[in-house]
């Protein structure tokens, strides 16, 4: 985009300082797009800042992150501009705007003054402002206040974000327990700021790791999905050991799951499956609750809004605890029965039985295909013939131990699974307590 045409919207009302050198190879290569939008934006005579993670992460060098845009216009002038933006949070100065072929999106929000936050999650009205300067005053974080006037190739940096970034330190704007007193929220978003990445983690200054202890009761009036949301990046962090050992020292991790605290060393050694590392995580943090009580970690995570799919996999990962194989037949029943959670549970195994789980693993290696598929190869007509009994229950029982039987010996013969119905003990005892297919 070298040589395109940037239009100088409305002026900042704080001191600017030149792009960083850094920056310059940076703003050349910014989407077609986004120079459309900022262009259109002063040609309507609004003033328009880059603002929030991009500016964020192109000054600490790293790879792309969501475009987000602060601009003196308000929401209806918006949408007044750019017809196919969607008011996604219009009540709270917030369009999302789309433009081009391949539909980029970009968030403009309207520039806000300071306002008080009565319940400790949203403001109790929206004021707007043309000032800057008074917008970036009321967010969270230095690091998350600077903001850059694409057309003019200024940075405005009010609250010494910069030098924050270069010293690795989160400080907050102005005064740090106003600032997480206003949104219980940020207090999450201060934990997951600490982890930067290969970056490390970097350290909270005094005022802030004070508010952070001060003002750990405001997470009660957050709503619980938005503290997953945080929570669940925090875990798949980079640095989540360290942070979550951060958590537990201030009081915040038993705010979130009060009992799971487990030993919190097995953190720093978990290597997770990619994408499952959130899972395995908490799966850890839980392992000393005994099954007797998983219910109440079924509780604690419905409360906290995990997704049936989530909450599920922790609790069928928890319940595998401790239950390895210990032989070739079982291990392929093991197989067969944990299937696509094999990984994350043996990753969470790795640290808390290493020997048994590398055991495990070696014997999963070199274990061949079942030579007659997972599939039981008795169906219940044949069955109900052979062993002369009823459709029902038992019959489904019935099949289920000869299924069981079929996958731990690798049998691939329907006359000869049937032949099993000689060996075992079908006839007599309650059919409930007939084995499975299932593990443990």
């Amino acid at each position: 985009m070298t040589g395109a045409v940037w239009l100088e919207g409305l002026a900042a009302d704080c001191a600017g300082a030149p792009l960083p050198d850094s920056l310059a190879g940076w703003r050349e290569d910014l989407p077609d797009t986004l120079r459309e939008l900022v262009n259109r934006v002063a040609t309507a005579g609004g003033g328009i800042w880059l603002v929030g993670g991009s500016v964020r992460e192109a000054l600490l060098g790293r790879g792309a992150y969501d475009h987000d845009l602060a601009t003196t216009l308000h929401p209806d002038q918006v949408i007044e501009i750019f017809p196919r933006a969607i008011p996604t949070g219009a009540a709270f100065g917030t369009v999302t705007v789309r433009i081009g072929e391949d539909s980029d999106h970009y968030e403009v929000t309207t520039l806000r003054s300071e306002g008080t936050y009565g319940d400790g999650r949203r403001p109790d009205k929206v004021d707007y402002s043309e000032s800057l300067l008074e917008d970036l005053s009321r967010r969270d974080f230095t690091i998350n206040a600077i903001a850059v006037d694409l057309a003019r190739s200024q940075i405005h940096d009010p609250f010494g974000g910069m030098d924050d970034l270069d010293e690795q330190v989160l400080q907050a704007v102005g005064i740090a327990s106003e600032r997480l007193g206003e949104d219980g929220l940020r207090l999450m978003r201060g934990y997951r700021f600490m982890d930067q990445g290969a970056q490390g983690v970097w350290a909270p200054d005094p005022a802030l790791s004070a508010a952070l202890i001060e003002c750990g009761h405001m997470l009660q009036h957050v709503a619980a999905e938005r503290v997953w949301s945080e929570f669940k990046r925090i875990l798949a962090g980079w640095n989540a050991a360290q942070v979550l050992e951060r958590m537990r020292v201030d009081g915040m991790l038993s705010r979130i799951f009060p009992g799971w605290d487990a030993d919190l060393a097995a953190q720093h050694v978990l290597r997770a499956p990619k994408g499952e590392v959130a899972i395995c995580r908490l799966v850890l943090l839980a392992a000393d609750v005994d099954h007797a009580r998983w219910r109440r970690l079924d509780h604690d995570m419905r409360e906290l809004t995990l997704s049936n799919r989530d909450r599920e996999h922790i609790l069928e990962v928890h319940r595998l605890l401790g239950q390895l194989p210990d032989d070739v037949a079982e291990t392929r029943r093991y197989r067969f029965a944990v299937g696509d959670r094999i990984e994350s549970h043996l990753a969470v195994e790795d640290v808390l039985r290493p020997e048994a789980s590398a055991e495990a693993r070696a014997a999963l290696a070199v274990l061949p295909a079942l030579r007659g598929g997972d599939k039981p190869l008795v169906d219940g007509h044949q069955l109900a013939r052979a062993a002369e009994m009823p459709m029902g229950r038992r019959l489904g029982r019935l099949k289920s131990w000869l299924h069981r039987m079929q996958i731990e010996l690798d049998l691939d013969d329907t006359e000869e699974i049937l032949g099993l119905l000689d060996i075992i003990d079908w006839q007599n005892g309650d059919a409930e307590s007939w084995p499975g297919p299932e593990w443990p």
